[in-house]
């Protein structure tokens, strides 16, 4: 396993990092029950895995890694949780003190007495002002309580196509950590986000390196496709049949192999987060995030092609 430091928090994490949200929820999605699933996150830490992130919204995924984690010595992961600070169908704030009742109940689930970082999960940003109006004070008296030991926030990558939220909070300081949405598809973070990560010394985990279309070789034609038919790509930019087979090589056998590697390229990114619900799946990860790295000239060529298209593509 490779680490790196995750910014000012100056905390060692594993480059390739836990998730249990994304479309399996570790394997709630498919049925999973916690003994298999605790086979599955002890495997991770078998890798070298040492950092896991979780949320509330993810299913029952904190009390399942709670159960999975009884045993594990506290000190030996970093723990990553999540508040989402409004609701999201009515779009208001959360009442100040849903907050603390947040966090508690995660570290209840999560069967801890603190958290290395509890991020703002999701925010956007027509509602970042407002957010960070209301919850920043409570966020930094959970912290000197010692509840949280890092702060961080996420963005809303399947709408914020441009990063605002991120490319404005970063230089703010007010943030430990980032979590940004960041693919083969989707590399505008490398024109801004990461290098604004690298100046304020802000801890980067990667969202989405591979998730929706990137898994689904059809549903790649269709989207590249219909950034063509819209004009955001040209034509000739990409093949038609299998727009990035380009990236396949002896460096990666897969797209999503390949995807891993791109996501896991740039200096600024301190994890990406990969989940599953089989160890097997796990396993190739891995392989993939830590093998032979994707060529520079691969990555400069997707920055290039897509990186102007400036649409997030997670679905």
């Amino acid at each position: 396993m490779e680490y790196r430091r995750l910014g000012k928090t100056n905390l060692q994490v594993s480059l390739m990092g836990l998730g249990s949200g994304g479309k399996s929820r570790l394997g709630q999605a498919h049925g999973l029950v916690q003994d298999e699933i605790t086979p599955i996150v002890r495997r991770a830490f078998e890798l070298g895995v040492n950092i896991v992130d979780t949320s509330p919204e993810y299913g029952e995924s904190e009390t399942l890694l709670g159960n999975a984690l009884a045993g594990v010595p506290r000190d030996s992961y970093v723990l990553c949780t999540k508040m989402m600070p409004f609701r999201q169908r009515e779009g208001t704030l959360r009442p100040v003190e849903e907050l603390r009742q947040s966090i508690e109940a995660s570290l209840r689930r999560l069967q801890t007495d603190y958290l290395d970082v509890l991020y703002l999960h999701g925010v956007p940003p027509e509602l970042l002002d407002d957010v960070m109006e209301r919850f920043r004070e409570p966020l930094e008296q959970a912290r000197r309580d010692g509840l949280i030991r890092f702060l961080g926030i996420t963005e809303t990558f399947a709408t914020d196509h441009e990063h605002m939220t991120l490319r404005t909070v970063i230089p703010q300081g007010i943030f430990d950590v980032v979590m940004v949405g960041y693919n083969v598809l989707s590399p505008v973070p490398a024109q801004h986000v990461l290098p604004l990560a690298q100046e304020h010394d802000v801890g980067v985990v990667v969202m989405c390196a591979v998730r929706g279309v990137l898994l689904n070789s059809q549903r790649i034609r269709e989207v590249v496709g219909e950034w063509k038919a819209e004009g955001l790509l040209s034509r000739d930019a990409v093949p038609d049949n299998e727009p990035l087979g380009w990236l396949v090589g002896p460096w990666a056998d897969s797209v999503p192999a390949a995807a891993y590697k791109f996501a896991a390229g740039h200096a600024a990114v301190g994890t990406v987060l990969t989940g599953t619900g089989r160890i097997a799946h796990l396993n190739a990860n891995a392989e993939a995030i830590l093998g032979t790295k994707l060529p520079q000239k691969l990555v400069d060529r997707a920055i290039k092609t897509f990186g102007p298209v400036s649409r997030n593509a997670s679905f």
